[in-house]
């Protein structure tokens, strides 16, 4: 079964999916400003609206509505809720919509519970539907019920068999991505109604690059920690498709380093921060170092570290040396920035960076900047995004931050 989760986010299952009825309770007496009113709506007696209400209320740990005389209002807490469970209901609603091929005007997600939900995205990140039932905590045969009653619900097949058993169709991947995406709103009410308090604890999760540069991001992120102590900071590391599909499934909030969306993410949204130009990088000391100026010809004489064949940065290297009858002679293939720094440091090969991936190892000396400015268009980076993405109070914090130190590298 395709592992479409990041193992490392455990919201898909462990993340507790409030009652969905519930929620669509809550929505309805802000709506109609009246329990009365609601409970026609809903269809279910004044008292069930009220126990509904005092569910949420209880798990919340906050008082939603503020009741009076001529009706119910929504408290500041329950605003911010009510602004991330209709987000959440809308979200889920679209999702089963596009997959389903019935004709009904009704949301489909009034059919759904938060249990299938939970067993959905738990199939979607598990090997077998033997491990996800565990990860759920129910027997296997329950979690067959639970994936065979929302195919019911759809009127479509989300399953495939294999040989090694059922598994998610790109139908279901596709519903159960969509879904997570949606889970994410409930999670960041919580840090949305912390703040109302004045407390911003929120967490983010930054996706980065292989050589996206760790001092500017790192900047950021000591900044945030230090005026917001209580905030929490994530990060991954990885090639731009992992990183990709972690965005798309809200396994990370954002990515840094090179904007390079391709063109059938349309759900994905770049921000340019600043252009990084290309350099030359050697050791300290170096015998290239001291020259004050540098030809072609002297690059080919050094051993170089670069890329794999197909990365953006490997095709400009190969076009430093398009038409040169000598080239030099590549000994190790990585995108590692610190894989680059410990072998540089240690011989005399060269390799081609950006500036900013290496400004702290130039101010502590450790590398030297070659004289010689290589004839390549500089690297856009900045930051993607999912598009309809609402951060919370601190991620915005944190983007504003990474602006700021974007704009004092750009100069």
């Amino acid at each position: 079964m395709a592992n479409f989760f990041d193992e490392e986010n455990s919201s898909a299952t462990d993340f507790v999916i409030p009652n969905i009825r519930h929620l669509r309770v809550i929505d309805a007496v802000a709506r109609n400003a009246s329990v009365s009113r609601a409970s026609v709506e809903v269809n279910l007696s004044q008292p069930a609206v009220t126990q509904a209400i005092a569910k949420i209320e209880a798990m919340v740990g906050r008082s939603l509505f503020d009741r009076r005389q001529n009706g119910s209002y929504p408290t500041p807490a329950g605003e911010v809720f009510l602004h991330r469970i209709r987000r959440f209901l809308d979200q889920c609603d679209r999702a089963l919509s596009e997959v389903s091929q019935t004709d009904s005007i009704q949301p489909l997600l009034r059919h759904v519970t938060s249990a299938q939900i939970r067993c959905l995205l738990a199939i979607a990140r598990s090997t077998s539907f033997s491990q996800a039932a565990r990860a759920v905590g129910i027997s296997t045969a329950s979690l067959h019920r639970a994936a065979r009653e929302i195919e019911t619900i759809l009127q479509k097949p989300l399953y495939q068999p294999t040989k090694y058993g059922l598994i998610l169709s790109p139908v279901g991947l596709e519903l159960a991505r969509k879904i997570g995406l949606a889970t994410r709103e409930i999670e960041a009410a919580d840090d949305d109604i912390r703040y109302l308090d004045g407390v911003e604890s929120g967490r983010i999760s930054i996706g980065t690059l292989p050589m996206s540069g760790a001092y500017l991001i790192g900047a950021a992120i000591a900044d945030l920690t230090n005026q917001f102590p209580e905030a929490r900071v994530s990060i991954t590391n990885s090639p731009y498709g992992i990183l990709l599909n972690s965005l798309r499934t809200g396994a990370i909030d954002i990515i840094f380093g090179v904007l390079r969306r391709p063109d059938w993410a349309i759900d994905i949204e770049e921000e340019p921060l600043f252009y990084d130009p290309y350099c030359i990088v050697a050791r300290a000391g170096h015998p290239l170092a001291s020259l004050p100026s540098i030809s072609i010809s002297d690059l080919t004489h050094y051993d170089w570290i670069a890329p794999g064949e197909g990365s953006p940065r490997r095709r400009y290297y190969d076009a430093l040396f398009e038409g040169e009858e000598r080239r030099p002679r590549i000994g190790i293939e990585t995108s590692s920035l610190s894989t680059i720094r410990s072998i540089i440091a240690q011989s005399d090969r060269l390799t081609l960076v950006n500036r900013h991936e290496v400004e702290i190892e130039e101010r502590l000396k450790l590398v030297s900047i070659l004289k010689w400015t290589p004839s390549l268009p500089p690297m856009q980076k900045g930051i993607t995004t999912r598009s309809d993405w609402h951060p919370t109070p601190i991620q915005s914090r944190f983007m504003n931050l990474l602006r700021k130190h974007a704009k004092l590298a750009a100069g």
